[in-house]
């Protein structure tokens, strides 16, 4: 009986949301190559095996077609990433006979950013969304727009960290909420940048409380320059440290480290050092 209620309910919320709009959500779980059958604008219905990602609302089988996600692409590669994340979407239309629908994210994105966007300016607080990982930068939703959060270290491009991050991987995950800054937004343009870097502490603006010219500490190697190697003595903290000429093999990005720091310079973002010890190397052939 619950069962049963439960199914009409859910049926009900499939059919607002084709004929007035509704927003429904359900967590993306498979990609399958679908027949879809749709119908245009102009009445015409066209049909084809498309890739679609699979989102199950309360057991009812809702197929997103790649065209109808919103993403720069719809290939495999691109979509793989929605899989385990919750999806808003508008159903297009529906089959109570087969238990299935078809639904629209583009559709959803669209009419949230069409009420979000003019409740807020630059300078404001929201949160974001992470809908999808890569090593180098973050899909997120904000304010019903998809956005990518880059970090690029090497290249100072980036908002999301201080410091050195080898893979994003490593600290988000999709379905993390994550606070940003407004930087730039433009309702009629559909403009909207964001920084999740400015939401943070500067880790330079103290950085005496933590390090002293003269200091000893552990640090991390993570890549090699003309002189010596980098390496992350603190989250959003970096030193360049030079090589002792006793050394016959250098530390490798992952090594963990001593070394002396030599010189502080906050306005510029740097500390130089001294490697004194290879504490673990992290990457051996043994």
């Amino acid at each position: 009986m619950i069962e049963e209620l439960e199914k009409q309910f859910a049926w009900q919320n499939i059919n607002t949301s084709e004929e007035k709009n509704k927003i429904l959500s359900g967590k993306a779980i498979a990609i399958e190559n679908e027949k879809v059958k749709l119908t245009h604008k102009d009445g015409k219905i066209y049909e084809d095996n498309i890739n679609c990602v699979i989102v199950n609302f309360k057991n009812i089988k809702v197929l997103i077609p790649g065209k109808e996600l919103g993403l720069e692409k719809d290939d495999k590669k691109t979509i793989r990433n929605l899989i385990g994340s919750e999806i808003k979407f508008i159903i297009l239309e529906s089959d109570k006979l087969t238990n299935t629908a078809v639904g629209s994210r583009k559709k959803a994105m669209e009419r949230i950013k069409n009420i979000q966007l003019k409740k807020y300016e630059a300078g404001d607080i929201v949160y974001a969304k992470v809908i999808a990982v890569w090593n180098k930068y973050l899909q997120v939703e904000c304010l019903g727009m998809d956005l990518n959060l880059l970090h690029i270290h090497i290249l100072k491009i980036g908002d999301l960290e201080y410091g050195y991050v080898a893979n994003l991987n490593d600290l988000y995950q999709v379905g993390d909420k994550i606070k940003v800054i407004i930087k730039k937004i433009n309702i009629e343009n559909g403009i909207l940048k964001v920084s999740h870097k400015e939401t943070k502490e500067d880790p330079y603006t103290n950085i005496r409380k933590y390090f002293v010219e003269g200091g000893e500490y552990l640090a991390k190697t993570t890549g090699f320059s003309d002189n010596g190697v980098f390496a992350s003595l603190k989250q959003g903290i970096d030193t360049m440290a030079t090589l002792p000429v006793w050394l016959e093999m250098p530390p490798l990005p992952g090594d963990t480290i001593i070394v002396k720091v030599k010189k502080i310079i906050p306005e510029k973002r740097k500390i130089y050092s001294s490697l004194l010890k290879i504490v673990r190397r992290e990457n051996t052939n043994d």
